[in-house]
């Protein structure tokens, strides 16, 4: 029991109860019956020694309200949290000014001083007056505790932390609006947005904003052509691209192992070593502390492709291994058909029918002729089974959790994109066209070189970038309110696109060209509790439909209204904006057969007022993301996905964060645990979403496995012929739950609630 505490500045007094009382009782502050306060202060005290800190009090008394496991504890944890960050950081219960705080940053080299003198003092006066410090203490502890360790600003070295969570927000509002006219009333705009997390920030803007890293897009695209110019190309893009904060997805063509070189000369040594040439480059850089990362596709019709779905396994020979990367299996439907009826197919090197990899993403009667060509004049490599490929890759999805597939057909049919596209990014969201280059020195064009190319028709090499956000379905109030989240999700992708700094002139002209964004939906779980309703009824669905339906009518509408502003996107006559597309035109028709809900908007007027705009603002507007760690920040469940527990512990590295999923007194038997819910079923929901999804979706599957069980292949293929006959674009991770089955029970506030 403690007697003495020694307080912050090194004095002793004597440990008086009713402070330590004070603490919990303003700590429980509206957190009502779901919190006992006198009980986490006993619980505290009493495990502490005679002699103890006030800061060593803080951290228990924090630490007995997160092993409650439950929501409202974990908010009266963070509310603890905030008054002690407060004083760690700024010595006081007190938060410095705006412009104090940015003057130190400045000091210390952690913001750049152009972005600070941008502002004058009166405008830092008029920002400072709307900075609410008091929003902190209404987030859960896991959203503080990872908006500081991941998104605020510190030197790393020293581990010196400068913001608290509102500051953060500030800083990346000022930044995103700073070059706008009427910037103020943007940014007071930003800034409420975020901080009532509405808009989901990706990291790039947190760790970005301010600084002389002026880079903001989350990923990028690049193919390569068989030829080594085009492959070193690939290699300086990948590497160029991690320190500039981007995912990578990367499609490196060459030809197979043991292909002729210079007429015989020399034997080919295949894509492998290409493909640690790119991880290398992609390891060279840190991104927050951490190397890049990088997802490599290849063909279901590549003749090394047994090879390659054995590189991310630990029980490949490690001489045979390429663990660096994650892979895709790229397909289209005449594979699938294959598969599906357990038929031989040919594989082609890239040498001998490169026809093959060019025309993946065409109509599948086209696709047949080309590929009965190739295989009638016996350029193929050799013939295997269809469904023995597929399974492989689905069961090294299973060994290493981290091998994907790529529907090309489905991709090239849903989407306004005229020109081919060819692969995904590393979380498989991001759908756009690439294009390889001839050389390294195409990277290096001028504008006016770009202009003059492009307008004689020429085909370079494109790297694809999109810029990301996100908007928190379960804290958007209206009609009007997702309408405003919309546009400035959009405005603060067009501030990502135009003025960040890019390695290379060519990649900055064709990303503005394309004006391409990807705006999710978040907490997308939270929001069906809250309806009372689920992933897999009729009811469930619906709601799906709708909120999907809304989240693409609202974009569009905003990307309508900033061409306005700022103009149609440079390219969007390579899309079929200009004809009035919207998604209802080339949706999977077999979505209609999941719900029993009529649109809510009127598609066919919105499709003439984009004909008659000659397009929008932007090429594409939405993908659907895992949010991994922005959710997290937001205090919202991932994405699309349902929950995995209603608390979990998430470990990264050496962090920890007590996860528990928002309003769980209140909701836990209305939120549907996604280890309860069958794949088959689950790809139901991904499609209605899809619908409304231009981009691609970070599709994941949950399976939970008792003791010794595997999961049987079957499984796995009638998992993927469900997503195939929904034209599902791609699938990301399967999640494996290796545990006994758990009990949630029927009694909201129930303990065995928080597991």
């Amino acid at each position: 029991m403690i007697k003495e505490i020694i307080k912050r500045d090194g004095t002793t007094e004597v440990f008086d109860a009713e402070k330590a009382n004070g603490w919990g009782i303003w700590a429980a502050e509206h957190l009502g019956k779901h919190v006992n306060w006198a009980d986490v202060v006993l619980n505290a005290v009493s495990t502490l020694p005679a002699k103890c800190s006030s800061v060593m009090l803080q951290d228990v008394l924090i630490d007995v309200c997160l092993n409650k496991r439950t929501w409202s504890y974990n908010r009266m944890a963070g509310r603890l949290y905030v008054a002690k960050l407060t004083k760690d950081i700024y010595g006081a219960d007190k938060h410095p000014s705006l412009r104090d705080l940015h003057q130190e940053m400045v000091s210390d080299g952690i913001i750049d001083k152009s972005f600070m003198d941008a502002f004058s003092e009166s405008e830092y006066a008029e920002l400072n007056a709307v900075l609410e410090h008091s929003k902190d203490l209404t987030y859960a502890h896991y959203a503080i505790d990872r908006i500081i360790k991941k998104y605020s600003l510190q030197n790393r070295s020293t581990g010196k932390l400068y913001e608290t969570p509102q500051f953060v927000y500030m800083r990346v509002a000022m930044r995103m609006a700073m070059n706008k006219s009427n910037r103020m009333k943007h940014i007071k705009k930003f800034y409420e947005l975020y901080s009532d997390n509405v808009i989901n920030v990706p990291t790039p803007y947190f760790t970005n904003s301010g600084t002389s890293k002026n880079a903001f897009a989350s990923c990028c695209l690049y193919t390569t052509k068989d030829e080594v110019k085009s492959l070193h190309t690939g290699d300086v893009i990948a590497y160029a691209m991690t320190y500039s904060s981007a995912g990578i997805g990367g499609y490196i063509q060459s030809r197979s192992v043991n292909d002729e070189v210079r007429g015989g000369i020399i034997q080919h040594q295949g894509k492998l070593p290409y493909y640690r040439s790119a991880v290398a480059a992609v390891k060279a850089n840190l991104q927050n502390g951490r190397g890049g990362a990088i997802t490599l596709t290849y063909s279901c019709y590549d003749p090394e492709i047994a090879a390659i779905q054995k590189l991310k396994n630990p029980l490949t020979p490690q001489e045979e291994q390429i663990r660096g990367a994650d892979y895709s299996m790229t397909f289209n439907k005449f594979f699938a058909q294959k598969a599906a009826k357990n038929e031989e197919v040919a594989l082609f090197s890239m040498k001998d029918a490169p026809e093959i990899y060019d025309n993946m993403h065409v109509p599948t009667e086209e696709f047949a002729v080309i590929y009965n060509k190739a295989v009638k004049e016996k350029r193929y490599h050799s013939m295997v089974n269809a469904r023995d490929i597929l399974a492989r890759a689905l069961m090294a999805s299973i060994d290493t959790g981290r091998h994907y597939w790529h529907y090309a057909t489905a991709v090239n049919e849903h989407t306004p994109f005229k020109e081919p596209i060819k692969h995904s990014n590393l979380c498989q969201e991001i759908e756009l066209p690439t294009f390889p280059y001839n050389d390294i020195s195409e990277l290096y064009y001028g504008e006016e070189q770009l202009d003059e190319l492009y307008a004689q028709g020429e085909q370079l090499g494109e790297v694809a970038m999109c810029s990301l956000a996100g908007i928190v379905v379960s804290n958007v109030k209206s009609e009007e309110h997702y309408r405003e989240a919309a546009y400035y999700a959009l405005l603060m992708i067009h501030t990502a696109i135009h003025e960040s700094d890019y390695p290379f002139s060519q990649i900055a002209y064709t990303t503005k060209a394309r004006n391409s964004a990807g705006v999710a939906m978040i907490g997308l779980a939270h929001y069906l509790a809250k309806l009372k309703t689920d992933y897999t009824s009729e009811h469930g669905r619906n709601e799906i439909h709708k909120i999907a339906e809304r989240h693409y009518w609202h974009l569009v509408n905003a990307s309508l209204e900033m061409s306005k502003e700022y103009g149609n996107a440079k390219w969007i006559h390579k899309t079929k904006w200009t004809e009035g597309w919207t998604p209802i035109d080339t949706y999977c028709k077999e979505v209609d057969g999941l719900v029993t809900v009529d649109y809510q908007y009127d598609w066919q007027g919105l499709s003439e007022k984009i004909k008659a705009n000659g397009g929008i603002h932007n090429s594409v507007l939405s993908t659907q993301l895992p949010s991994e760690s922005s959710s997290v920040s937001a205090g919202t469940t991932n994405g699309v996905y349902p929950i995995r527990r209603i608390a979990l512990t998430k470990t990264n590295d050496s962090e920890v964060t007590y996860y528990i999923a928002p309003d769980s007194e209140r909701l836990a038997k209305h939120y549907q645990i996604a280890y309860d819910i069958p794949t088959t079923e689950l790809n139901k929901a991904y499609a209605i979403i899809q619908k409304f999804t231009d981009q691609g979706m970070s599709c994941d599957d949950f399976k939970r496995i008792t003791g010794d069980t595997k999961i049987p292949v079957t499984e796995l293929l009638k998992d993927f012929f469900t997503a195939i006959k929904y034209n599902q674009k791609s699938r990301y991770y399967i999640n494996e739950e290796i545990s006994e089955e758990v009990n949630l029970g029927d009694d909201e506030e129930c303990e065995s609630c928080t597991l």
